[in-house]
């Protein structure tokens, strides 16, 4: 029994071990997007969080967190890609440079989404979410900013934030 609960902890372990070592070895503007995507993801799952009741629920702590990540989004984001940052440790795919501007496009709609969680944050959650912010997927007519979420105000703006994330994670990161 002992040997499978250190086999699953190691298991996990591993993993997550991996990606700190591979943070702290990076440098200049790659070390510099990693904590971003870092602090995205620390903050998308505080908003989900609330918005689930796992947290109580914070209409200044939602739009602090959502103008966090509007702030650090589109232009700010490209930014942080310039030609030639790309290969270990870093996790973003070569793609993000042959087509820079898709990827340009899910900053804007990174930075649009967070701008709308902001302004509807003091509106009462109404609609579903998936438990976790990764399980958000685009649907057809989202790349131009639209989107197929049911629900209303800050529920469906958060959805958009996390669908925008993954999309944009399943075409231009490489999975380690």
């Amino acid at each position: 029994m002992k040997t499978v609960a250190f086999t699953a902890a190691l298991a996990f372990a591993l993993p997550v071990g991996f990606a700190a070592l591979a943070h702290e070895s990076a440098t200049w503007v790659v070390k510099e997007r990693m904590e971003r995507m870092e602090r995205f993801e620390e903050l998308i799952d505080r908003v989900f969080a609330m918005m689930h009741g796992e947290l109580s629920y914070d209409p200044r702590a939602v739009r602090n967190a959502a103008e966090e990540v509007a702030q650090g989004a589109g232009r700010h984001l490209t930014d942080l890609f310039p030609p030639g940052s790309g290969g270990a440790p870093s996790e973003a795919a070569d793609d993000i440079w042959r087509d820079f501007g898709t990827f340009a496009h899910f900053a804007e709609m990174l930075e649009g989404w967070s701008r709308e969680l902001a302004a509807q944050a003091s509106t009462p959650a109404r609609g579903r979410l998936p438990k976790r912010w990764e399980d958000a997927q685009m649907g057809p007519g989202m790349m131009r900013g639209g989107g197929m979420m049911s629900g209303s105000g800050s529920v469906s703006a958060a959805w958009h934030v996390a669908a925008t994330c993954n999309t944009c994670h399943a075409a231009f990161r490489e999975e380690g």
